[in-house]
């Protein structure tokens, strides 16, 4: 067993958290490092439903997307998203 905070050290980025979405049977990764911020959703029920490494790869895979976004659009990117 393991918990959202062991899944957010283990991938490294000060800029990304891990949220359960209440009421929506999914889990979400959140990315903020102003004024870039994004979100993505992974549709899984419980976290323990995947197995951590799962979880691990795609937290770097959302956050490295996020900074190459950042790094093509440059400083003042607002709002950016990421889906599923």
């Amino acid at each position: 067993m393991f918990n959202s905070n062991t899944v957010v050290h283990l991938i490294g980025d000060p800029c990304l958290k891990l949220h359960r979405a209440k009421g929506k049977g999914c889990w979400y990764f959140e990315f903020n490092d102003y004024p870039l911020t994004g979100t993505k959703m992974v549709q899984v029920a419980t976290l323990n439903d995947w197995p951590l490494d799962r979880w691990v790869s795609e937290g770097r895979k959302f956050a490295a997307e996020m900074r190459l976004r950042a790094s093509e659009n440059g400083p003042g990117v607002e709002g950016s998203s990421l889906g599923p």
